[in-house]
Parts: structure tokens; sequence; C-alpha cells
């Protein structure tokens, strides 16, 4: 009789402790999938991040807008100087003749 109690209670507490082993594995892998859901819902989808990369694209195309603009006046605005600088040269070369016949002009007797 003794055997066949310990047979049942062995029995017993195998059965015991692979019901406690599922019970934790249940409750293990439950933790995981909630925690892979959570993390899906809160960066899977990164709605918030979608939205910070369109604004940012939206700047940097402001950007460089902006800077194609500027490149485009400073062309426009070195042009312009090589023009002056052109004519300063110009007008430097008519005048140093006549400013060097002005000063023998004021030497020579009348």
């Amino acid at each position: 009789m003794q055997q066949a109690s310990t047979g049942s209670s062995e029995q017993q507490q195998l059965q015991e402790k692979v019901w406690t082993y599922a019970q934790r594995g249940v409750v293990l892998l439950v933790a995981v999938f909630a925690g892979l859901f959570i993390g899906y819902q809160l960066w899977g989808q990164a709605g918030a991040l979608k939205e910070q990369v369109s604004q940012l694209e939206e700047k940097v195309n402001v950007r460089e807008k902006e800077r194609d603009t500027l490149k485009s006046q400073m062309a426009i605005i070195d042009r312009d100087k090589k023009e002056l600088e052109k004519k300063y040269q110009d007008l430097t070369a008519r005048c140093a003749p006549a400013a060097g016949e002005a000063p023998a002009a004021a030497g020579a007797p009348h």
C-alpha cells in the first residue's frame, strides 16, 4: 500500500512540477508578447518620428532654396563688382595721361 501511495505521490509531485513550469512558461510568454505589442504600439509605427522627419525635410528644403537664392545673389554681385572694377580701371587709364599732361601744360610758357 505504501508503494502505491508513494507512486501516486511521486506522480502528483511530477504533475505539480509540470503544472508549475507550464504556468511560468505561459506567464513568460504573455509578458514577452505584451512587451512586443506595447513596443510596437509605441515605437513600431513611429508616428511621431515620421512627423518629425517630414518637418525636418521641409526645413532642409527651405534652407536649400534660401542657399540657392543667396548663391545667385552672390553671383550677380560678383558680376557687377567685376564690371565696376573694369570701368574703374578704364577711367584711371584714361585719366592718368590727362593728369600727366596737365602739369606739363601748366609749367610751359605762353
